[in-house]
């Protein structure tokens, strides 16, 4: 495990915590038999190996723990706390569940809770500091509402709408939705419209757009803003690679 230093004859280490929502709850795990505050409820992580960087600790440890994957996102301020013989510095992530349903692998058990149900559990001084900066971060009430201002780039979650072509809702405010469209060469999508603003850009590939009365031939660098209710459709004269803006949020897509 990765020691930061000696304070004071503590021995001070890494521990990372993972915030994973699912529906407004998050989850919690129980600490197994025999170890340090037995029985004690935590956000599931670890301590950080040699080597190993506060993502990849928390990666491993969700896997090792409750065999999910999650992708780690904006962190909490950490919080710092000392026991008799050891400093303990936690950094709480805000985590994106990805894949797997959680198992007790290595804890007693693991709990779905809202926030407000966070402090009637028995839990370590260190997670009743992260969870009292918590309660007082609007980003953070934001994001258990599923809004992420930040999002990092991975291959998982793209669904399909339409033969030739993946989609994938990447982030959301309020009032508008940035989404992510892998189109293959030859795939047409067809004529529709909808209640949305639609602005877009091509990344890669070619593409030809037609409304009513146009024809767009997009080339990589070239974009779009199509009004509310437009009819449209597009076909892809290249593999191609889009990211498209919707206002309002399409929820379909979430």
């Amino acid at each position: 495990m990765e020691r930061v230093r000696n304070d004071g004859g503590r021995q001070r280490f890494r521990v990372t915590a993972g915030l994973v929502r699912k529906n407004g709850k998050l989850l919690v795990s129980k600490r197994r038999k025999g170890s340090h505050l037995e029985g004690f409820w935590e956000f599931p992580g670890g301590k950080q190996e040699r080597g190993e960087s506060l993502s990849e600790c928390l990666e491993r440890e969700l896997r090792e723990e409750l065999g999910i994957s999650v992708m780690v996102g904006p962190g909490v301020t950490p919080v710092l706390h000392d026991y008799a013989l050891v400093r303990v510095v936690l950094y709480g992530f805000c985590c994106t569940w990805l894949k797997g349903e959680p198992e007790a692998l290595e804890c007693q058990e693991f709990r779905w809770v809202a926030l407000s149900e966070l402090m009637d559990l028995k839990l370590p001084p260190p997670d009743i500091k992260i969870i009292k900066k918590l309660f007082n971060s609007k980003i953070f009430q934001e994001w258990m509402k599923g809004k992420d201002m930040f999002y990092k780039k991975n291959s998982e979650g793209y669904s399909s709408p339409v033969k030739g072509v993946r989609l994938k809702s990447l982030t959301n405010g309020e009032k508008t939705h940035m989404c992510e469209f892998m189109i293959d060469g030859g795939s047409e999508i067809p004529e529709h419209s909808h209640p949305h603003e639609q602005t877009g850009y091509l990344v890669s590939g070619k593409l030809t757009l037609i409304t009513e009365d146009q024809r767009f031939d997009a080339e990589p660098g070239d974009s779009w803003s199509i009004p509310e209710n437009v009819p449209h459709s597009a076909t892809a004269i290249n593999d191609s690679v889009i990211v498209e803006v919707f206002s309002p949020v399409r929820k379909e897509y979430l």
